[in-house]
């Protein structure tokens, strides 16, 4: 990699290679001259990088003129969170969010509380081209740190879905696991609110991660064993800046990251009577067009990304978004994924029903087998190959092109997409079962040789 990568997701790259100093002056130093408001919230997630990326970061804030609130170590979420609590100009979320621990990034979010739109990201681009002279001359930003961004998350998130707490509850036994990362404090605090006792691995943000970063059942063994040991009710897991949450059953098995959105959603809806329709991404399960079928409502599809869902969740007045990769988006709490908020929805749903198991809960709802892989980019061309998956999968009923493209069967479809946070396509395959979601994985494979 030559430059780090840039998307609506904001900025990734490698330490020392992509996301370096220098890097990261340009980037920053052109977010603080498009801010209107010149205050800005900074946190990140227990990567070791941040260690000396925060004081860079918030160096060069207050090299413009803009006043820093420095909140340390605290989930993405968070950090939108606190932009708006502290009525803000902007906020910064240093973290690769699932990427290894070699990487580092930034996420960037407006006064709303929200990541920059497509809109924004352009500016800043424009921006950068001609890099202005700081304004006030030797004036130097403010700087401030403060240590109630947790608490303020749980209070908000209490006052959203604690009033459906109920009185008589049943006794929850939950394994967290918290990746060494930033939910490491936050996740067991919504544990014990809503209603759990839990018992916590991997909550000791130091220098290294445990396991994968992504919550992908190859990552989740040492939980799964844990609930298997413990007796536990389910397990949680959390990715490094605690936006998104994986779930294992009571049995010990992994039930995938897609089942996330859909059972807090189910719970959510099922608490509150909303009829709002529910927005989730392109590569989504199918699931969900049950879960909406059961609501008499609507499922719109955006593309990937959380500030799409976020975008379309406006444009059709949903309250209620996410997507497959364990994200749950309730702007009542925050407008944007939130591990924390999926955590509390899941144990409301458990309590709403006291005798349901998570495998009986989960069982409700089809179970389609979804295969998610990714090719490194290399000499790919995205124009030839899908070109070339148009040849041959002809037997489609429907094809999407908002991202990538989707082909759509009877109750498949197969997603090839580039990412926009690593150097890599992304393939997404789901079916009824396994012999044809592989199937299809062969298929595409085939032309990506």
């Amino acid at each position: 990699m030559e430059k780090p990568i840039v998307s609506v997701a904001g900025l990734r790259g490698i330490v020392g290679q992509t996301f370096t100093p220098e890097i990261l002056v340009s980037y920053v130093a052109a977010f603080a001259d498009m801010l209107s408001k010149k205050k800005v919230v900074v946190g990140g997630d227990s990567r070791p990088s941040r260690e000396w990326a925060q004081p860079v970061v918030e160096s060069i804030l207050r090299a413009r003129g803009v006043e820093v609130v420095s909140i340390g170590l605290a989930p993405t979420p968070t950090v939108g969170m606190m932009v708006r609590h502290f009525k803000a100009g902007g906020g910064i979320a240093i973290t690769a969010s699932h990427n290894p621990i070699e990487w580092n990034g930034l996420k960037f979010f407006h006064a709303g509380g929200e990541f920059l739109t497509p809109a924004h990201h352009h500016k800043i681009v424009e921006l950068m081209k001609t890099p202005a002279a700081p304004k006030g001359g030797v004036r130097i930003g403010r700087f401030t740190r403060s240590d109630e961004a947790l608490s303020t998350h749980l209070d908000t998130l209490n006052a959203v879905a604690g009033k459906y707490i109920p009185k008589r509850r049943r006794r929850i036994r939950l394994v967290l696991d918290c990746c060494n990362g930033a939910g490491s404090t936050l996740g067991p605090l919504v544990a014990a609110a809503f209603g759990s006792t839990a018992e916590i691995i991997f909550n000791n943000p130091g220098r290294t991660f445990p396991r994968g970063a992504e919550p992908l059942p190859e990552n989740l063994r040492a939980l799964t064993r844990e609930v298997a040991h413990m007796g536990a009710d389910f397990g949680a897991a959390m990715d490094p800046d605690a936006d998104r949450l994986a779930l294992v059953d009571e049995t010990g098995r992994p039930i995938g990251e897609e089942r996330t959105f859909l059972l807090a959603a189910d719970a959510w809806l099922s608490l509150t009577g909303e009829k709002t329709p529910l927005v989730v991404n392109l590569s989504t399960s199918q699931a969900v067009d049950h879960l909406a079928a059961k609501y008499r409502t609507t499922v719109a599809r955006s593309k990937i990304g959380e500030a799409h869902v976020l975008a379309m969740m406006k444009k059709i007045g949903a309250t209620l978004g996410g997507e497959g990769n364990g994200g749950v988006i309730l702007p009542a709490v925050h407008p944007g994924r939130d591990a924390a908020t999926a955590l509390a929805l899941v144990l409301l749903g458990l309590h709403l029903h006291p005798r349901r198991t998570l495998s009986q809960w989960n069982a409700e709802f089809p179970d389609f087998v979804m295969v998610k892989t990714k090719v490194e980019v290399g000499d790919l061309s995205l124009k030839t190959t899908m070109r070339r998956a148009r040849s041959i999968f002809k037997n489609a009923i429907g094809i999407d092109e908002t991202d990538g493209i989707k082909f759509l069967f009877p109750n498949s479809f197969l997603h090839l997409r580039p990412s926009g946070t690593e150097p890599i396509v992304r393939i997404f395959v789901e079916a009824p079962d396994k012999t044809t979601a592989q199937q299809l994985l062969a298929q595409m494979q085939a032309v990506l040789k």
